[in-house]
């Protein structure tokens, strides 16, 4: 990893809006991100306009979790088990993919060609990014979590050279997967990230997941065992795995009383990010992993549920809580 004793985040442009907004894509090169929220609708702003004004459209029924730019396309995904694909331009439904639940997640390529997507279903899935033709899926999590409850699966990622994917569930479990064949290589278990009760409820869950640059290492984000609507007492985790080796490399317990909603690597390794999302305490968390200690911690103004970095980290747009922000990173 690079070298990284000191980080200094200057906040430069922010935008309010109401209600939660849950997913972000930006276009590449620019300060315009699109972004969608818990009302099903999408919406594009330019931040490098002095006054930025979002311009909405009507997308999905309910909140939409999932955001990416292809070449030609925005696709989204939501509670409303879609997928749909949007003229970037005219904003008109160019293809939609409807599936069994909530459709939680969407990861693109490094190279822009594939698109997976990850279901409450439990099965990960790879599309062609711009067409929507289904290549193949990803099966191997369990539809129940250990107490027989039914569990989600949210969040996947590429590697930076598109070889690999990973997708992670509410027990626990991260599933490593060989993209050309969809052989399944590692099953990451984090036990810490998953609870229960006698209700009848299961808490936790890993949220968000990202790969180093080299691809050796995979970071894992959420809590360590809580419910949103009961924060209180439900502490920040990350941890980190030699997903090869099978063994964990780092254990962060530190942050806030909140769901790590997202983690993102340093394009070089600089530093790790976790951003603060449901619960309370909002902030952007970096982490050195050379030393394995927080490198410092930046208060937000609201919840942050979704972050894009620009291409040299030097930049990092977030989402949350009735707010659209620019960061920059020094």
């Amino acid at each position: 990893m690079a070298d990284a004793k000191s980080i200094d985040v200057k906040l430069v442009k922010e935008f309010s809006l109401s209600g939660d907004l849950l997913s972000v894509a930006r276009v590449p090169g620019t300060d315009e991100l699109f972004f969608g929220g818990f009302t099903g609708k999408l919406s594009h702003v330019d931040l490098s306009v002095e006054k930025p004004k979002a311009t909405n459209w009507d997308a999905h029924v309910s909140y939409v979790s999932g955001l990416v730019l292809t070449a030609k396309h925005l696709v989204s995904s939501g509670s409303d088990h879609q997928m749909i694909w949007w003229n970037r331009e005219s904003r008109e439904r160019v293809k939609s993919v409807s599936q069994a639940k909530w459709v939680r997640h969407l990861a693109l390529s490094p190279d822009g060609q594939l698109l997976a997507s990850v279901c409450d279903d439990m099965v990960g899935r790879l599309w062609e990014a711009d067409t929507g033709k289904p290549i193949r899926e990803f099966r191997g999590h369990e539809v129940l979590t250990p107490f027989r409850l039914a569990s989600k699966l949210y969040a996947s990622a590429f590697t930076r050279d598109g070889k690999h994917l990973a997708t992670a569930d509410q027990s626990g479990h991260a599933l490593v997967w060989e993209v050309a064949t969809g052989k399944q290589l590692a099953d990451v278990h984090a036990p810490l990230f998953y609870t229960h009760d006698t209700n009848g409820h299961t808490y936790g869950g890993i949220r968000s997941i990202d790969f180093s640059p080299d691809g050796k290492l995979l970071a894992l984000g959420g809590n360590r065992a809580g419910d949103t609507s009961t924060i209180t007492g439900s502490k920040s985790l990350i941890q980190v795995f030699d997903w090869q080796q099978g063994t964990q490399t780092h254990d962060f317990r530190i942050g806030g009383d909140f769901f790590y909603e997202r983690v993102k690597f340093h394009h070089a390794g600089k530093w790790l990010l976790g951003a603060g999302g449901a619960g309370k305490d909002p902030k952007l968390v970096f982490f050195d992993l050379e030393s394995k200690a927080m490198l410092g911690e930046i208060a937000a103004k609201s919840l942050v549920f979704d972050l894009a970095l620009g291409e040299k980290s030097d930049v990092i747009y977030t989402v949350g809580r009735g707010r659209v922000a620019k960061w920059n990173v020094g």
